[in-house]
Formats: C-alpha cells, structure tokens, sequence
C-alpha cells in the first residue's frame, strides 16, 4: 500500500511549530550567585511584537488533528497495550536519562535552581503524550461518533472545552478543559479521514477561526500571545482559551485546503519533511533535552548570546536563531535512520 504523505507533511509542518517554538522563546538565564536560582524569560515579554509569531508557531492543534486522522485510518496507532508499550521504551528512556543527569548534577553540588531547569524544561513537553494516549485509545468511540454526526461532531468537545472557565477552579477542571480543547482538532482529523472536508468548509474554518481569534484577543481581551509568557498572569494554554480553540479550528480548515497540495509535493525537501513527519516521536522527544545539555554544557562560558543572557533585543533574537540552527542539524544527525533502513525508505 503506498504510504499517504499529505498528513505526514501536514505533521512535520506541525512539528516544525512546535520545536522551533521552543527553541526561540524558552530562554533560561545564569544561576543566580547567592541562591543558584535559574529565572526563565521569554523574548515575548520584551518584545510584544512578535505576539503574531506565536500564533504561527503554536502548532499543537495541527498535531492532534493529524494524530486523529491516523488513529481513524488505522495507520497512526495500534491496539491500546500495545502502544502503551511503544511509548515506554522511549518515555522511559527519556525520564530515566534526565533523573541520572539530575541525580549527577545534585551528587556534584550544583544549584537546585540549574538541576530544577533540567528537569522541567526537558519533560514539561511530555504532557501532551497524555493527552494524546487519552484520545487514541478513545478513538474507536469517536469514530462512531463522527459515523453519527459527521464533522459537527467537533461542536461536542468544542462546548465542553468552552464550558471549562464556568467551572470551579481546580486541577480537575483544567485537566477536563485541556482534553476537551484537544479532542476538537482530533474530531476533526476523525472526520478527515472518514471524507474529505470539502472547501468551503475548510475557508470557513481557517476564515471564521482567524477572525476569532483576533476579535478575542483585540476585543475580549485574552493574552496577545498564543503560548505563555513568564510572569504573565494569563495564559492562552493552561488552560487553553476560546483563542486557542480558535485557532485550532483555523489550523483545521488551512489543513484540509493544504493536503490535496502536499499529496502531490515531490522532491528532496518533501521527501526530508515527510520522512521527518513519520519520525515524529523521537523529534519531540530529544529537541528539548538537547537544548539543555546546550545550555548546560556551555555555563562554564556564559554568558554567551542568545543562549543565557536577557531575551530583550533582536540581537538576542538573531543569536538564538543561529543555536537554533545548530540544534537542528546536531538533531538530525542524531535521528539520521542507519543505512540499512535509509536503503528501505
């Protein structure tokens, strides 16, 4: 069976968001001298002109949706415990790995501050593995859900996830708002799979889910940024917002106009995406552990630019890109398939 390469690029798109996301705005300084304590920016505190950036960059909901369009077409996922087992190996490779570096760190005396960044900022990202583990082993349930209502379906979570904030504060309410806001796009990926969503609902989606989020953010007020900014006291992720559910929804609709295109993209670049968008696990695991180790291994030498110092300038900002550019070919060293399995692809 010939592989179908659209989603697999519609993924790589979405993993291209997200790490670079997290490479141009996590910005962990140099330990304090009295107290060892790390303080974290964010070149969005700083500079509120890139506000827009971020909602380029905020790909989460493209991911879901993908991930839902494979699990409804079977080729995204397999039987609940067996998944459960593909996912240990590396999971527990990943938090095994930081627990010894963060054990060596503590044994050797350095500050709770630095051994503290490592660990949150290497397993932080590992939430949204439970969101996705949730929703593919309920995908057979949501399936026929769509085989009832076909993509209105969505408006089911879509009215959970909007009922979030009239519920009481608490662990249990956020929990329950961030699945139902990621179970929009992942409906939505259900309903792709089962039929093409035909155009003009995509323009409605991508157009009715931009001006949303504008009218939000300029209007209603929510946070200008579509990923958190530290010291803010808002955040459009945690728990996601009506914005981030708009925004989800417009990535839908620019989804379903993009993959007739993408299906028939050929040549090395598409061919190095697609292949990146099949090996999308490994990616999202390592991209932020290997900007620790980065930021680790260089703190004898900081403060060097655009990796520990302040993130306030577009000096920053151009420094940063250029360690982002080595993150990503040291990633793709790391990631490039052995030979034998380069010689099967």
């Amino acid at each position: 069976m010939i592989r179908d390469r659209g989603p697999d690029l519609l993924r790589a798109l979405a993993l291209a968001g997200v790490v670079l996301g997290h490479w141009l705005v996590t910005a962990p300084g140099v330990p304090g001298a009295a107290d060892g304590r790390v303080a974290t920016g964010s070149p969005l505190a700083a500079m509120p002109g890139l506000a827009p950036v971020s909602w380029l960059l905020q790909t989460l909901a493209l991911f879901f949706l993908v991930a839902g369009w494979a699990a409804a077409r079977g080729t995204g996922g397999t039987p609940g415990t067996a998944l459960l087992r593909r996912l240990a190996l590396p999971v527990g490779a990943l938090v095994a790995g930081v627990a010894g570096l963060a054990t060596a760190l503590a044994v050797t005396g350095a500050p709770q501050g630095v051994v503290r960044t490592v660990v949150v900022l290497s397993l932080r990202p590992l939430w949204f593995l439970g969101v996705y583990l949730v929703l593919r082993l309920a995908t057979p349930l949501l399936v026929r859900l769509d085989a009832r209502l076909g993509p209105a379906a969505a408006a089911v979570p879509l009215g959970l996830a909007l009922a979030g904030p009239l519920l009481p504060a608490g662990t249990a309410a956020t929990v329950g708002t961030t699945l139902a806001a990621w179970w929009v796009p992942w409906q939505l990926g259900v309903a792709t799979a089962r039929r093409p969503l035909g155009r003009g609902t995509c323009v409605a989606l991508l157009g009715g889910g931009t001006a949303a989020v504008l009218l939000l953010v300029e209007v209603a007020g929510l946070p200008a940024t579509a990923v958190g900014v530290p010291g803010a006291g808002a955040s459009n992720l945690d728990p996601p917002s009506a914005a981030t559910l708009a925004l989800g929804l417009a990535q839908a609709g620019a989804a379903g106009l993009l993959l007739p295109v993408l299906r028939r993209a050929r040549g090395p670049l598409a061919d190095a995406a697609a292949d990146a968008g099949r090996r999308a696990l490994p990616v999202f695991l390592l991209h932020q552990p290997l900007f620790v180790l980065l930021w680790l291994a260089t703190l004898p030498v900081a403060p060097l630019p655009g990796l520990h110092d302040v993130p306030d300038d577009a000096g920053w900002l151009l420094a940063r890109a250029g360690w982002a550019a080595l993150l990503a070919l040291v990633l793709s060293r790391v990631l490039r398939p052995a030979p034998r399995e380069a010689g099967r692809r």
